[in-house]
């Protein structure tokens, strides 16, 4: 048996989703069970058509790529890939080539998510959207959870809620988690007392919650004035912020960002919506206790509070009383990052990832 992988890029290239579709596609080449491999995005002229009849629908339409225009399109795109390839088996890893107009009865198609739509519309800044877009897409990712034959999550959050918000039978549902990122576990000596914190966000700024990291580092330093910052992968930022305390490094070669991470002792990350980040999981390796919101896969990762710190709200001032409690007890820092990292490396490899993958659609579709 093969299994083909199409994503919204090509799903080959390690920059594609954070590398997600890479490590699938490298973890089912070593099996020699990787069918096809390929981006199911439409491209040239045929895109500029599919943006310019979306742009005319959804008037206003910040990301029209959610539109039918588009994943209809990209749908037929799939449908000609497979039937030219020797794999009845396809992995989806997204929805944007999603649904098929005309489902292909003589393929099978599975799907491997990390949100889901609702999720997204929940903590994400849509309200002045084209309503159209809204309403459209909604129906779309309804329609394409029904056609698959199983759906891989990466989290048991997004489980719940394909079954309590998409009525989706949670036999049809395998939670199968991720692997790591490129940063290698860490197994030397680390000083918890050292009160470094480390922000890494190659994303946008705001989302990540940078403005609440640096309200609440000033608010800390009140109270502890020894707290150091570092903040990675923002390069804009190299200029605009200036304090003694904090250190801005933005994008670096992966050999110093391994440094770090082995020298800071908590992370911290409250992103406003983060359906997984694969960087808490480079921070639990690296014996770094997490510090994130108390939404989406963040209580799973830190293990509900064995392994950081969760807030409700995105309250500065709890965030500050967070890191100064827990730099006034870095023996505590020490046991949750231990068991931590423990946790994370006995739990997720993208091996177990594609093996759960595989053993379902063998004992059900082969």
């Amino acid at each position: 048996m093969k299994i083909n992988i199409c994503s919204n890029g090509n799903p080959t290239n390690p920059a594609t989703w954070s590398g997600t579709p890479c490590h699938l596609c490298s973890e089912l080449q070593q099996k020699n069970m990787l069918g096809k491999a390929f981006d199911s995005n439409r491209t040239g002229f045929t895109l500029k058509i599919l943006k310019l009849a979306a742009k005319c629908y959804y008037p206003g339409a910040e990301d029209v790529t959610r539109s039918f225009f588009f994943r209809y399109a990209n749908a037929r795109k799939v449908i000609a890939e497979t039937a030219t390839g020797k794999s009845n088996h396809t992995l989806h890893t997204g929805t944007s080539d999603l649904p098929f107009k005309r489902f292909p009865k003589t393929q099978k198609h599975y799907l491997y998510c990390d949100s889901t739509w609702n999720l997204y519309c929940l903590f994400s800044n849509i309200e002045n959207d084209s309503k159209r877009l809204l309403r459209d897409a909604e129906n779309l990712e309804r329609e394409a959870y029904r056609q698959m034959e199983h759906i891989f999550t990466i989290s048991e959050y997004v489980k719940d809620n394909l079954i309590s918000h998409y009525g989706i039978n949670s036999n049809k549902i395998t939670v199968v988690g991720t692997g790591l990122g490129v940063l290698k576990p860490y197994y030397g000596k680390k000083d918890y007392s050292n009160k470094k914190i480390l922000f890494a966000a190659k994303g946008n700024f705001e989302n990540k919650g940078g403005t609440f990291v640096l309200q609440a580092l000033e608010m800390a330093l009140k109270k502890m004035p020894d707290l150091q910052l570092t903040i990675v992968g923002q390069n804009q930022y190299i200029q605009q912020i200036k304090h003694p305390n904090i250190t801005v490094l933005g994008f670096i070669p992966i050999e110093e960002l391994q440094a770090i991470f082995n020298e800071c002792s908590l992370f911290l990350m409250p992103a406003f919506y983060e359906p997984w980040g694969l960087v808490y999981l480079e921070a639990l390796a690296c014996r770094m206790p997490i510090v994130g919101l108390n939404r989406n896969s963040f209580p799973e990762l830190s293990g509900y509070g064995k392994y950081g710190f969760a807030l409700n709200n995105p309250d500065p001032i709890a965030m500050a009383d967070i890191l100064i409690e827990a730099f006034a007890q870095p023996e505590l820092l020490e046991r949750m990052g231990k068991s931590g990292q423990e946790y994370c490396l006995n739990t997720f490899s993208w091996s177990n990832t594609i093996d759960r993958i595989i053993t379902v659609i063998k004992a059900n579709f082969e």
